[in-house]
C-alpha cells in the first residue's frame, strides 16, 4: 500500500469512525453484502479491512451502534455477522480491546440483548459476539460484569431462548457471576428439555447445550457434587423420556447439534479432565437405552475422550471463512423464519443485500405462502394485500436471475390464488405489468402468466392480458430455423398459447381466437416434427405442458377436459412424431382422466366436437391410434 492510499484510507476511517452516526459504517456493511459492483465491494473491502486494522476498538463499538439503531433489518443482521467474525480475528491474532473502549462497549451491548428489536434469530451471532467481548473483559480484569449477569437472568425469566445463546458461548467465568442466574436458567431449559415440540428441536437442543454448559462453568471453578448430580439426572431423564415417546429421530438431531456445540466449545476452552469425564458419564448413562442415536453417542464420546493440544488458530478474515458463508446462510434462514410475508419480500425487493440472501428470501416467502395455501399457517387479507403492491415492483427489476424469476412466479401464484377467493379484490397491477411487458420482455411475461395455473374468473382480466399477449404468442409459434442453445422462446409461447386457450375458451367472444392458436400450436408442432427438430423443442414443451396440466386440472371443468383431451388426439396423431414425444402425451392424458372429477367428463361427441374446427386430414386415423395407447 502506497502512502497516498493509507492516506486517504485513515481519512475516510475518520470519516466513518469519528463520528457519533452509524451510517459511514451502515454504507460500507451495505456494499459489502451487495458484492454487485466489484470495484465498489474491493474499496469497501478495503476500507473494513484498514478500519479493523487500524481501529478494532472504535469498529466494535459502532458495528453495535449500527446494530443498536440502524432501521434496516437485513443490514443490521449482517452486521452481526461481520463483527462477530471480526471479533474472532481480533482473538486470534491477540487483539484486545482497550479498557477505555470496553466502558463503552459493555452498556451498548446489554441494550442489544434487551431491546424489543432484537430477534431470536439474531442470538447466534450476537451470543458470539458477547462471548467474545466477555473474552476481552477477563483478559482485561475490566471490574467485572455484573450487568451482563443481571442480563442474563432477566432473559433466562421472560426471553429463555436468547439466555441459552448467551450463556452456552460465554468463557469461563467466576462463580458468583453464574450463581445470579443458575437456578433460574436450569429451570427454564429443564422446562424445554421436558416439553419436546416436534418442529422445535433446535430449541430443545439449546436447553440440552444450556444443561452441559452449566456442568462444564460449574466444573471449572469447583467440583459441586450435588449439583453435577442434579444436572445429569436432568439430561438423562430428558433423553430417556424422547425414547420412550418414540421420538429418538429428534433426539438424533438434538444430539447432532450437541456434537458440534462439544466440538466448538471443547477446542474455544480447552476441556479440563473432569469436564470431559462430565460429557462421557452423559453420555455412558444414555447409551443403553438408546437405539437410533447410539452412533451419535460414540461420536460425541470419542470427540471428548481425549484432548487435543492446543494449536494456534489461522487468521480468517470475515470474507473468507472456511465454510464460505455457510453459516451466515443458516442465521439468515433463521432469522427469515421470523419475519412476516411483507418483510420477506422487502428484503428481496431491497437493494441492499447480495443475490444469494435475495433468492434465499424469495425461496422461503414462496414456503410461507404454500404453507398459507394448504392452510398450516394463516395470512391475512391486508398483508396480501400488500405482497401485490411489491410484488409488482419485483417483476419489474432488472437484478433478477432466471432461477429467482421462476420462484417468483410462484409466489404471484399463490397470491393470485387467495385474492381470486375475494371477486371484488382486482389485481390491475399484475395485468397491467403482463401486458406491457408482452413486446419488450415476452419470455418473463408469459411465464407469469402461464404459471397463473389457477382460474382467471375476471374476464376483462383474461380480455386485456391477451390483446397483447397473444399476438406476441402467435409470432413466437411459428417454429425456429434452426436449433439453438436456448430455445426456451418457443417452448414458452406454446406452453403459453395452452394456457390462453384453456384462460379464453369460455369467453364466447374470443371463441374464434381459440380456434385460430389451437391449431397454429398444432400445425408448429408438426412441422417441427417433420423437419426432425423434435428432441429440443416439442418434447421439452410436452414436458412443461404436463407441469401445467398437474396444476391446473383440479379446476377443470366439461368444456376444459374436452378441450385437452382433443389437443392430446391431435397432437399425438402427427406423422412421424416419436414414440418418447407420445409417451409424454400419453402421461398427460393419464393425469387428465385422473385428476378430472367424473362427474364434468364428457368426451367430444363427435371427431369435430372438442374445438368445432374443420375436419383436419388424419383425424380419424388419430382416433384409432390413440385406443391402443388409452386416450
Amino acid at each position: 500500500m502506497t502512502m497516498e492510499e493509507s492516506s486517504n484510507l485513515m481519512l475516510k476511517a475518520r470519516e466513518v469512525l469519528a463520528t457519533p452516526s452509524h451510517k459511514g459504517l451502515e454504507k460500507i456493511v451495505e456494499q459489502l453484502s451487495m458484492r454487485q459492483d466489484p470495484k465498489e465491494y474491493e474499496t469497501a473491502f478495503a476500507l473494513f479491512c484498514f478500519c479493523a486494522d487500524n481501529f478494532p476498538n472504535c469498529l466494535t463499538l459502532m458495528f453495535l451502534k449500527l446494530y443498536r439503531h440502524s432501521s434496516n433489518d437485513v443490514i443490521r443482521f449482517y452486521s452481526l455477522y461481520l463483527l462477530s467474525e471480526t471479533l474472532v480475528v481480533f482473538r486470534n491474532r491477540n487483539w484486545e480491546l482497550s479498557r477505555v473502549a470496553l466502558h463503552e462497549i459493555k452498556p451498548l451491548v446489554i441494550e442489544c440483548l434487551t431491546m424489543e428489536e432484537t430477534k431470536e434469530s439474531d442470538m447466534k451471532f450476537l451470543g458470539r459476539i458477547v462471548s467474545l467481548i466477555t473474552y476481552n473483559v477477563v483478559i482485561c480484569d475490566n471490574g467485572g460484569w455484573y450487568e451482563l449477569s443481571d442480563c442474563i437472568l432477566w432473559l433466562a425469566e421472560n426471553e429463555p431462548v436468547k439466555a441459552f445463546h448467551v450463556f452456552i458461548d460465554l468463557p469461563s467465568l467466576y462463580q458468583s457471576f453464574i450463581d445470579k442466574f443458575m437456578k433460574v436458567i436450569v429451570e427454564k431449559a429443564e422446562k424445554v428439555l421436558f416439553n419436546p415440540e416436534k418442529d422445535r428441536v433446535d430449541d430443545w437442543s439449546l436447553a440440552l447445550e444450556t444443561v452441559v454448559k452449566m456442568g462444564i462453568q460449574t466444573l471449572d471453578t469447583e467440583i459441586r457434587v450435588d449439583l453435577i448430580r442434579i444436572l445429569l439426572n436432568i439430561l438423562v431423564n430428558s433423553v430417556k423420556m424422547l425414547v420412550q415417546k418414540g421420538m429418538e429421530q429428534f433426539l438424533v438431531q438434538g444430539l447432532k447439534h450437541l456434537e458440534k456445540f462439544v466440538l466448538r466449545d471443547k477446542n474455544l476452552y480447552n476441556y479440563t479432565k473432569v469436564q470431559r469425564h462430565f460429557v462421557m458419564t452423559f453420555m455412558f448413562k444414555i447409551k443403553d437405552f438408546v437405539i437410533e442415536s447410539k452412533e451419535i453417542v460414540r461420536k460425541i464420546t470419542r470427540l471428548v475422550k481425549t484432548q487435543d493440544k492446543a494449536v494456534s488458530k489461522p487468521v480468517v478474515k470475515p470474507q473468507e471463512t472456511k465454510d464460505d458463508g455457510a453459516e451466515y446462510v443458516r442465521g439468515l434462514c433463521d432469522h427469515l423464519k421470523t419475519l412476516s410475508s411483507v418483510d420477506i419480500l422487502k428484503i428481496f425487493v431491497s437493494n441492499v443485500v447480495e443475490d444469494r440472501s435475495r433468492e434465499i428470501a424469495i425461496r422461503r416467502l414462496e414456503v410461507v405462502l404454500s404453507d398459507h395455501t394448504s392452510k398450516k399457517v394463516e395470512i391475512k387479507l391486508s398483508e396480501m394485500r400488500e405482497l401485490q403492491a411489491l410484488l409488482i415492483s419485483c417483476l419489474k427489476q432488472e437484478r433478477i436471475s432466471d432461477s429467482m424469476f421462476k420462484v417468483l412466479g410462484k409466489v404471484v401464484n399463490h397470491v393470485v390464488y387467495e385474492m381470486s377467493k375475494h371477486q371484488d379484490v382486482a389485481w390491475d397491477g399484475l395485468r397491467d405489468y403482463i401486458a406491457s411487458q408482452s413486446k419488450t420482455k415476452f419470455q418473463r411475461a408469459v411465464y407469469i402468466f402461464q404459471c397463473l395455473t389457477t382460474p382467471l374468473g375476471d374476464d376483462e382480466f383474461v380480455i386485456h392480458v391477451m390483446e397483447n399477449l397473444l399476438p406476441e404468442i402467435s409470432i413466437r409459434l411459428n417454429p425456429p430455423r434452426d436449433l439453438l442453445v436456448d430455445n426456451s422462446c418457443w417452448v414458452l409461447a406454446f406452453t403459453g398459447a395452452f394456457c390462453a386457450t384453456i384462460h379464453l375458451i369460455e369467453i364466447p367472444s374470443q371463441a374464434e381466437s381459440v380456434k385460430e392458436i389451437a391449431k397454429k400450436m398444432i400445425d408448429s408442432v408438426r412441422e417441427l416434427v417433420e423437419r426432425g427438430m423434435e428432441v429440443g423443442l416439442v418434447r421439452r414443451a410436452f414436458r412443461d405442458l404436463e407441469d401445467i396440466v398437474k396444476k391446473q386440472m383440479e379446476w377443470y371443468e366439461t368444456i376444459e377436459y374436452k378441450f385437452v383431451k382433443g389437443l392430446l388426439w391431435e397432437l399425438h396423431a402427427i406423422k412421424g412424431m416419436k414414440w418418447e414425444s407420445k409417451i409424454v402425451l400419453w402421461r398427460i392424458n393419464v393425469i387428465v382422466e385422473r385428476g378430472v372429477n367424473e362427474k364434468v367428463k364428457d368426451l367430444p361427441k363427435d371427431k369435430f366436437d372438442w374445438l368445432n374446427l374443420p375436419e383436419a386430414e388424419g383425424f380419424e386415423q388419430s382416433e384409432n391410434l390413440l385406443a391402443d395407447y388409452g386416450f
